[in-house]
């Protein structure tokens, strides 16, 4: 593998920062956003009891950064990643773990758009100081339901890069 330039680089960085800092805060907004409901017994999302005679505004609000943290970083992310694949100009025949890499993030990149979407959404209005706390929950109540278990899926994907990162499999050897 030839050596990277300066730019090619820094970008790999950004992507490798970004990466990681998107896949944390995504793995603790799944988190919270699971530990707010239960399963009633037709196995549909209620809020969770403590939580049923309690003003949802703040709960909600404590959200925020992880919501802005995992927004921004994985905009970064994408944007370095393909910048990095554009400039570096690596040969995706001679490294298939970087094929796979590729293909496992453009699979999942339009359902993380839609839910990105959503997180938007509720990031608007909490900065918007909306007093509407139930429209709140909503948004979040959707997000959880309607792609159903993919945000668990891809959790589970992206967690399996570092793994072909490190050990790097499907690399074509130059044997002369």
């Amino acid at each position: 593998m030839k050596p990277y330039s300066l730019t090619s680089k820094i970008l790999l960085i950004f992507t490798s920062a970004s990466g990681a800092l998107w896949l944390g805060s995504y793995t603790v907004k799944l988190f919270s956003f699971f530990n707010l409901f239960d399963l009633d017994p037709n196995n549909s999302l209620i809020l969770k009891s403590t939580l049923i005679n309690v003003d949802m505004k703040p709960v909600i609000f404590e959200l925020l950064p992880v919501l802005t943290i995992s927004l921004s970083s994985y905009i970064i992310f994408i944007a370095s990643g393909l910048l990095f694949l554009f400039i570096s100009k690596v040969n995706l025949k001679e490294n298939g773990w970087l094929f796979i890499i590729l293909m496992i993030v453009l699979f999942c990149l339009p359902f993380e758009i839609y839910l990105s979407l959503k997180d938007y959404k509720l990031i608007m209005m909490i900065i918007n100081n909306t007093s509407d706390s139930l429209s709140m929950v909503e948004i979040i109540k959707s997000r959880i339901t309607v792609l159903s278990s993919f945000p668990i899926i891809a959790l589970i994907l992206h967690y399996s890069l570092f793994i072909l990162v490190v050990f790097r499999p499907l690399t074509k050897k130059n044997l002369k």
